[in-house]
């Protein structure tokens, strides 16, 4: 829980005008359009994270979307 948890604060934190617009892609994306997050938010939320905790975000993830 503590990682999803920074993972939804990462999101909130990066809720500002960038020039670039990263759109997730699979899990992520669905995530993002099932709880209206935005996708801008999302995608840099994930990849705040290193590769071994994006693989319990995306468990988390699979949980949130079943």
């Amino acid at each position: 829980m503590k990682v999803f948890d920074v993972f939804l604060r990462n999101c909130v934190r990066y809720d500002i005008k960038w020039p670039i617009t990263p759109y997730p892609k699979g899990k992520v994306r669905d995530f993002a359009l099932k709880y209206g997050l935005g996708y801008k938010r999302v995608a840099l939320g994930y990849y705040s994270f290193e590769d071994d905790e994006r693989v319990l975000i995306d468990e988390i993830i699979d949980r949130f979307l079943k």
